[in-house]
């Protein structure tokens, strides 16, 4: 009999969670309905009141969500962390026993904080002058060459600093990413090793050999040395956002959305894990994640670079009109090439094709253009029968000297929607064998034979990787 009231019990309690779930749909429902005719009236305030109260009872409501972006318009802007970023190590100052020496590698700290690099060196200078074992000083003074390009007077600090204290291997880490720097990658591993043995426990050096690792498309061992710095030094949030990208590198995006949700955990206030994470999301073609991703993004940081990336996931769900929304209301004093080309595209999925030529030629006009944007205003004059202008951008397209290499991703695109496969495939090979040690011409074949279903060309890629990189 108890067992029975039980059940009776919980089916009521059920039926009351099922009734109510249906009655908020319903009421949200209604009040996204109430949202929008505001919004078709021209009063947002309204609109954005009934908003709220949706989110108030359903936060992750994704329609809300939406219309709550398009409602508040970005208003800053933000430098998106560059993960890949040389790490530059110092220490905080420290004096010795010679006063004098102490107050010129102080003056010249000071000013090699301040950038101002030429009265840092004079000073550092005089510093280990007047005291040759002032190992800190010469890393300091390495730091002040490296960031005047004078290359070698900055290996020769940082290898100066090592030899007069081996325990203090930051040196070594620094002097590793300037061989990293000018192409010697097989010194800077070894500049890694030897740092390694020196001292166990500079977790810069474990950093920096994840980052070696990750580059050389190893990212078991990448991920392993990542692990160590947090071993060492938990609080070294970074090497998360690292691992993190390790395993998107090695296409496991479900493992690094597990990271960074960990790695958000720890940082609450750090916005920029959403945008990453909308990213994976957009590899697994989870778009409705990946923009519910970026929407707490924004909700925490309404920037216009957040609102692009934002247009860029409405872009491939064919959301125009969206896209058009995100890319125009970001558009600023400094906006690139780039965003242009983009509401210039949403303009020619919208069929207002005047306007579509007028932002895609300004892209072009820009100094940041690139050769797709050419491609993308023959397609223009393709559909409006203008074989003139058509035949004109497509000869540029096909005289086009590729250099960088996005130019050679760019054009390897091209040939891919107007040729085919092995044209592609052909001009990321010329590009590989102008730039062997660039990762992204690999990881764009890669793509090329995934899209194509190709897993004999996927593992002749890998290979290539691997004899590249290692």
């Amino acid at each position: 009999m108890k067992c029975f009231v039980k059940r009776i019990i919980l089916g009521c309690a059920l039926l009351s969670m099922m009734t109510i779930s249906c009655h908020a749909n319903d009421l949200t429902d209604d009040y996204f309905d109430i949202a929008q005719n505001y919004l078709k009236e021209g009063n947002k305030a309204k609109a954005l009141e009934y908003v709220n109260q949706i989110l108030e009872i359903e936060e992750n409501n994704l329609q809300a969500l939406g219309l709550k972006i398009k409602l508040t318009p970005p208003t800053t802007s933000k430098a998106l962390p560059k993960l890949e970023r040389p790490l530059i190590f110092d220490i905080p100052y420290a004096s010795t026993d010679n006063q004098t020496s102490d107050t010129y590698y102080k003056q010249g700290l000071d000013c090699y904080k301040n950038k101002d690099y030429a009265a840092a060196e004079d000073s550092l200078k005089v510093a280990i002058q007047m005291n040759g074992n002032n190992f800190r000083a010469y890393n300091t003074l390495g730091l002040v060459y490296w960031a005047q390009n004078k290359l070698d007077n900055a290996k020769n600090a940082f290898e100066a600093a090592n030899a007069l204290n081996n325990s203090f291997t930051i040196p070594l880490d620094n002097l590793a990413q300037v061989y990293k720097q000018t192409g010697e990658l097989e010194k800077s591993y070894a500049t890694l090793l030897k740092a390694q043995n020196q001292n166990q426990n500079d977790f810069c050096t474990y950093m920096l050999l994840g980052d070696y690792y990750r580059d050389v498309a190893d990212y078991d061992n990448a991920i392993k040395n990542y692990k160590e710095v947090i071993r060492i030094n938990p609080k070294y949030n970074l090497a998360y956002l690292k691992i993190a990208k390790a395993r998107t590198d090695n296409l496991d995006f479900t493992g690094s959305n597990a990271t960074l949700n960990y790695y958000h955990g720890l940082n609450p206030n750090d916005d920029y894990v959403y945008c990453l994470m909308a990213k994976n999301f957009m590899y697994m073609n989870q778009f409705n994640k990946a923009k519910e991703s970026m929407y707490k993004a924004i909700l925490m940081n309404n920037c216009r670079e957040y609102r692009i990336e934002l247009g860029k996931i409405n872009y491939q769900t064919d959301d125009i009109q969206d896209a058009l929304d995100c890319f125009t209301s970001a558009l600023y004093a400094n906006s690139t090439s780039e965003v242009y080309n983009y509401i210039g595209m949403c303009y020619y999925n919208l069929h207002d094709f005047n306007k579509a030529i007028t932002n895609i030629s300004k892209a072009i006009s820009m100094p940041d253009a690139r050769v797709l944007y050419y491609y993308n205003l023959a397609k223009i004059y393709y559909t409006l029968k203008d074989n003139t202008n058509y035949t004109k951008y497509m000869d540029m397209v096909k005289n086009f000297q590729p250099t960088t290499c996005q130019d050679y991703i760019d054009m390897s695109g091209i040939l891919l929607d107007s040729e085919s496969k092995n044209a592609a495939l052909s001009m990321l090979n010329k590009g590989i064998d102008k730039y062997p040690k660039v990762k992204e011409l690999y990881l764009e074949k890669l793509k090329i034979y995934d899209l194509t279903e190709d897993l004999q060309g996927i593992g002749q890629t890998k290979l290539e990787m691997e004899n590249a990189f290692r």
